[in-house]
């Protein structure tokens, strides 16, 4: 087994001695180095290739923020993590672009090695070495322009409300993936995990949010233009339908509380690695629409075999990069080809499901070659019998949804 490489940087030796020792039960499975400063950290990243980089905020000369950005420049390929006690307002707008995941100071041992090994196992999930580094440099999902437009318009008056805000968000893939990055990282100390956009906008609050929108421009505003055939109003469509599926599909199995939550992002975000893909691949990924338009293929077939990824592996490594749960990262990688999980996860059949039901709904989607249930990857879940049932009740949702003029 090769080691990972990580690269820990603290202007305070007495830390990175703490760090040290802390991690030496590592040195078998790490290469690690320490060092004093964001100059010594460039100097070490151009002479070993390292996976990931834990630095710390406030230092010296050249600060954690500005060191991490010039890693997403220059290594993309390096997953970039923050290590800091401080949490002022002008650290997090100052750290929101560079960073994948925010960790505080101190932080315990269990803690750091599982973030740095989930961090370091997502090349597992996406081995295209280029796409991973395209990916992992990305800050933000282009949103709809309607959407976009509406959260400036609504941030620019005096008396906007949470709720209204809140429910811009929600409507729009790329906003809500990017405001649940934040609200669940380290920086704001919420204990439990947020899995509602509305929630997540309360505890940011209206004047943070506005500066995150406003300032640093946590979002973007999707250029028809430079996506071409992409259609990102399909796209939109049909993650919020399979969102709507898998809500469904969790309580008629009685999830708990967390795996709905899971399930209903899950199946929102299913497909943001296509957004990912249509963004950082220009006419590559033109070429796998046209094949699309014209081959019995799936998507994720023309994908791999145009650009050697899915956006299914894409999307889950951006969300395992941004800090989502495991199960959210493998409902997102496996939705289309289940029985690669080799593990029992409510959250992984339900949205394998939603998007198939989704599917089934909506015939505009582009899906040239018919998707049919895995019945043994069902079987093997208790849930064979339960397909007929549970596609009756989400297309009886869709149904009531169409009547009422949606």
């Amino acid at each position: 087994m090769d080691k990972k490489s990580i690269i820990f940087v603290d202007d305070e030796q007495r830390i990175l001695e703490g760090l040290r020792r802390m991690l030496r039960s590592m040195r078998q499975e790490w290469h690690m180095e320490f060092v004093t400063g964001g100059q010594e950290a460039l100097d070490a990243l151009a002479h070993h290739s390292f996976d990931v980089i834990v630095s710390d905020m406030r230092m010296p000369g050249m600060d954690g923020a500005q060191l991490l950005n010039r890693v997403k420049q220059m290594y993309p390929q390096v997953a970039r993590i923050a290590l800091s006690g401080q949490t002022s307002k002008e650290t997090i707008l100052q750290s929101v672009g560079p960073i994948h995941q925010y960790l505080p100071k101190p932080c315990d041992a269990e803690s750091l090695k599982a973030t740095v090994n989930r961090v370091c196992a997502l090349r597992n999930v996406l081995t295209n070495e280029k796409i991973r580094g395209l990916t992992s440099q990305l800050e933000s999902l282009p949103c709809l322009s309607g959407l976009y437009s509406d959260l400036m318009e609504a941030l620019g008056t005096p008396d906007v409300t949470i709720r209204t805000v809140g429910n811009i968000i929600r409507q729009d893939v790329a906003m809500s993936a990017k405001i649940l990055q934040l609200v669940n990282s380290a920086f704001f100390g919420v204990q439990r995990h947020v899995g509602c956009v509305e929630q997540a906008v309360m505890l940011l609050g209206l004047e943070l949010i506005k500066a995150l929108v406003l300032s640093v421009r946590i979002f973007s505003q999707f250029d028809k233009t430079k996506l071409g055939r992409f259609n990102q109003e399909a796209l939109w469509r049909h993650s919020m339908t399979t969102a709507s599926f898998a809500k469904l599909i969790a309580e008629d199995l009685q999830c708990s509380d967390k795996q709905r939550d899971y399930m209903l992002l899950a199946g929102m975000l299913h497909d943001v690695g296509q957004l990912v893909l249509a963004t950082t691949q220009g006419e590559d990924y033109e070429a796998v629409l046209k094949r699309l338009e014209t081959d019995a293929v799936n998507t994720y077939q023309a994908e791999q075999e145009i650009l050697g990824a899915t956006h299914a592996e894409v999307g889950a490594y951006l969300l395992g990069l941004w800090g989502f749960s495991d199960s959210i990262i493998n409902a997102v990688a496996y939705h289309h080809l289940p029985q690669r999980a080799h593990e029992k996860d409510p959250v992984i059949a339900g949205v394998y499901l939603a998007n198939l039901f989704a599917v089934e709904v909506q015939p505009s989607r582009r899906q040239q070659k018919p998707l049919q249930p895995d019945m043994t990857f069902l079987n093997e879940q208790g849930l064979s019998e339960r397909v007929d049932a549970l596609r009756g009740v989400c297309h009886r949702s869709a149904e009531t949804v169409s009547a009422g003029g949606e």
